[in-house]
C-alpha cells in the first residue's frame, strides 16, 4: 500500500539550490517527494471532460456564477471536503463559496502555512539565523592555538558548505594556524528528538533528522552536529590549518557565552527560509523554523513549544489549528477551510507578514509544487498555494489575484482515495477563481 507523508524533504547543500529549482533535488538520503506522487485510485468520480475550469473557457465570470460552478465542482469530491473563498477586497460580500468550512480537518502540508506565517511574524521576514565559531583557550604567537574551537549551531536548517567555508577563512583571519584541541559541534539550541510526534519524536523515513547544529540538510548517516562539525573541520585543512584534536559533539562552556565570537554566518533570511519550506513543501525546513520560534539563551528549541506559539499566533488572526507539528506530517495537525482563510485573509491586513508569506507560495503553472498543475489556463502565473499530502488527504489553499484584489481560498479534502481526481476538482476550483470579476 503506498503511505503518503506530508510534502518534499529536501537534502539541498544550498539554498541558493533549493529557491532555482521548481521543485527541490533530492539526495540520496531524502525520502520520496510526496506532494508530487500520484495515486490512480478509481473510487473518486470524475467527468468524461478535460476539466470544467478547463471547458468553460478564459471570460471573466462573476460571484454568482464562479458560486454555482465550484458548487458543481465539490459535489463531485468526496464527501468529507471543505471549502472556503473570500474576496479580500470586496466591500458586501465577502464570502464567495462555502460549504462545510466549519469542520477541521487534517491539514497534511497545510501545516506549514500556519509555521512559516508565525515565524515570519516571531523572527522577522529580514531576519537571519546565525551560525558560529567560538575559542575556548589562548592563541600564541605562533598562531597555534592551545584549547578547542566551537562551531556553535542556533538552528540554521540551510547551513551548508557555504557556511562551513566563510567560517574557516574567519578562523584563519583571526590568526589560528593550528589546533591542538577538539573541534566540538554545539547542537544545544534545540532539543535532540530528531523527528515529530508521527514517529514518536525518534528518526523518520519522512524527515531528515532534526538538530541544532545540521549540513547540507541534514543526514541519515550520522548525527548532525558531528556531520556539521567534520565539513567545518575540512573545510579549516583546506585554508592550511592544522588540527590535532577529534570532532566531537559538545555544549559550548557558560562562560564563553558572552565572549566574542571569531567567526559568524547568517543565513539567508527568513523570508527566503520561508520560500525553501513553502514551495517544494520541505518538511525538514519547517521542523526546524517551528524549534526556532522559541529558541534563545536558556531555553531550548522544541516541537511541543513550537506549536504553542504557532497556536497563539494564529489565535491573534482570528483564526484556530490544532498545531502537533511544523511540517504537517502528523494526523493531529487540523484547521477548518474557514480558519486556513482566517490566517491568509489575516497576515494582509495589517500584519507585515502578508507579502513575504505570498511570495513563498508555489506558483500555478510556473514554480514549486504547482509547476506542473493548471499549466495554460487563466490561473497560471496568477495563483499561489500550498498543497498537502498524507494518507487520505489532498488539500490546497492559497490566493488568486483575481475579482480587482486578492481573492483568498482554501479546499481541504479529507477521505481521498483517488489523488489524481482529487487534484483535477482543486484545480479546476482555482482556475474559476482565477477567472472571477468583481
Amino acid at each position: 500500500m503506498l503511505r503518503f507523508r506530508g510534502g518534499h524533504l529536501v537534502a539541498a547543500a544550498t539554498l541558493a539550490a533549493m529557491l532555482a529549482a521548481a521543485s527541490p533535488a533530492v539526495g540520496s538520503n531524502a525520502p520520496p517527494s510526496f506532494d508530487a506522487a500520484r495515486s490512480a485510485g478509481p473510487d473518486l468520480p470524475l467527468s468524461s471532460a478535460p476539466g470544467l475550469g478547463r471547458e468553460m473557457g478564459r471570460r471573466p465570470i462573476s460571484a454568482g456564477r464562479l458560486a454555482r460552478r465550484l458548487g458543481e465542482l465539490a459535489s463531485r469530491a468526496p464527501g468529507a471536503s471543505g471549502y472556503y473563498v473570500y474576496d479580500l477586497g470586496a466591500k458586501r460580500k465577502p464570502v464567495l463559496f462555502d460549504r462545510g468550512e466549519k469542520d477541521r480537518r487534517k491539514l497534511a502540508s497545510n501545516e506549514k502555512l500556519f509555521t512559516t506565517a508565525t515565524a515570519l511574524h516571531e523572527l522577522g521576514a529580514e531576519s537571519r539565523i546565525e551560525t558560529r565559531v567560538k575559542v575556548d583557550g589562548e592563541v600564541g604567537k605562533s598562531g597555534r592555538l592551545k584549547g578547542d574551537l566551537y562551531l556553535v549551531g542556533a538552528g540554521d536548517p540551510s547551513f551548508g558548505p557555504a557556511g562551513t567555508d566563510d567560517l574557516a577563512k574567519d578562523v584563519r583571519r583571526a590568526g589560528i594556524e593550528k589546533v591542538s584541541g577538539v573541534v566540538y559541534g554545539d547542537d544545544s539550541v534545540f532539543d535532540r528528538r530528531r523527528g515529530v510526534p508521527d514517529s514518536g519524536y525518534g528518526p523518520s523515513e519522512y524527515i531528515a533528522p532534526l538538530s541544532g547544529l545540521v549540513y547540507a540538510g541534514s543526514t541519515y548517516a550520522e548525527d548532525p552536529a558531528i556531520a556539521a562539525a567534520k565539513a567545518f573541520r575540512e573545510e579549516l585543512r583546506r585554508e592550511g590549518i592544522a588540527i590535532d584534536g577529534k570532532v566531537k559533539v559538545g555544549v559550548l562552556p557558560g562562560s564563553l557565552r558572552a565572549e566574542p565570537e571569531i567567526g559568524s554566518y547568517e543565513s539567508e533570511k527568513i523570508a527566503a527560509l520561508a520560500a525553501a519550506t513553502n514551495r517544494p513543501s520541505n518538511n525538514f525546513y519547517a521542523e526546524m523554523l517551528l524549534k526556532r520560534l522559541v529558541a534563545r539563551p536558556g531555553k531550548v528549541g522544541t516541537t511541543r513549544a513550537g506549536v504553542k506559539v504557532v497556536e497563539r499566533y494564529a489565535r491573534s488572526l482570528g483564526s484556530k489549528v490544532d498545531a502537533r507539528d511544523g511540517s504537517g506530517l502528523t494526523d493531529g495537525n487540523k484547521s477548518s477551510p474557514r480558519d486556513v482563510v482566517g490566517l491568509l485573509t489575516g497576515v494582509r491586513r495589517g500584519d507585515e507578514v502578508g507579502d513575504p508569506l505570498f511570495d513563498s507560495l508555489a506558483i500555478a503553472g510556473k514554480e514549486g509544487t504547482l509547476a506542473d498543475r493548471m499549466e495554460g489556463t487563466p490561473a497560471a502565473g496568477k495563483c499561489r498555494g500550498k498543497t498537502g499530502t498524507i494518507d487520505g488527504v489532498s488539500n490546497l489553499s492559497g490566493y488568486c489575484k483575481s475579482g480587482g484584489d486578492v481573492v483568498a481560498f482554501s479546499i481541504l479534502m479529507n477521505g481521498v482515495s483517488d489523488y489524481e481526481g482529487a487534484r483535477a476538482i482543486q484545480d479546476d476550483m482555482v482556475v474559476q477563481i482565477a477567472k472571477y470579476r468583481r
